[in-house]
């Protein structure tokens, strides 16, 4: 698909977005660079409880924010991004009629099936489902929000377990010594 061919009038992505990270970004990307209007669902904190992440998840206001602060950088002039809460794997793909495709990765690929399914039923046109490759990491796996954390998790704890006893590990103030 060439970058920057407006494809659909408007497209739904829909996830949790803890930890705004480069994978969510390129999936992000990818719906703005094929639709003049974007929805992007994020996970309500009580859907995303029910969802059993392995992670911790972040408020939805701060994941949200993260999204909108995203897209007011990388939108085109007069794009629409629309950031809403879903409660439902659905979210607005399953019910507005005006969406034309769902972006999905594989990892979410049965349930954008699901949901184009489900609109069918529901007697509304059909889904285009679009599958981003997915963005690959330093160990050649796919990003994901886990993955980071773990990440994170593990360099904290690497940070905490090199620390010199005495000495800030921020190095606040140690120029004043000397």
């Amino acid at each position: 698909m060439r970058r920057g061919a407006v494809r659909y009038r408007r497209v739904a992505l829909g996830g949790t977005f803890s930890l705004l990270h480069a994978g969510h970004r390129h999936l992000i990307q990818l719906a703005l660079s094929v639709a003049r209007e974007v929805v992007v669902g994020v996970t309500s904190d009580e859907f995303a409880r029910k969802l059993g992440k392995k992670h911790p998840i972040e408020p939805y206001e701060v994941r949200a924010l993260r999204i909108i602060r995203y897209c007011l950088r990388k939108a085109r002039k007069g794009q629409r991004v629309v950031v809403t809460p879903i409660d439902d794997i659905e979210g607005p793909a399953g019910r507005d009629p005006a969406i034309e495709a769902i972006i999905a990765t594989e990892e979410t690929l049965v349930n954008a099936l699901r949901v184009a399914l489900r609109r069918v039923e529901r007697g509304l046109k059909p889904l285009d489902v679009v599958v981003v490759e997915p963005l690959l990491g330093p160990n050649g796996e796919p990003l994901s929000s886990t993955k980071v954390w773990s990440s994170l998790q593990h360099s904290l704890s690497y940070a905490h377990e090199h620390e010199v006893p005495g000495r800030d590990p921020c190095g606040i103030g140690e120029h004043s010594k000397h």
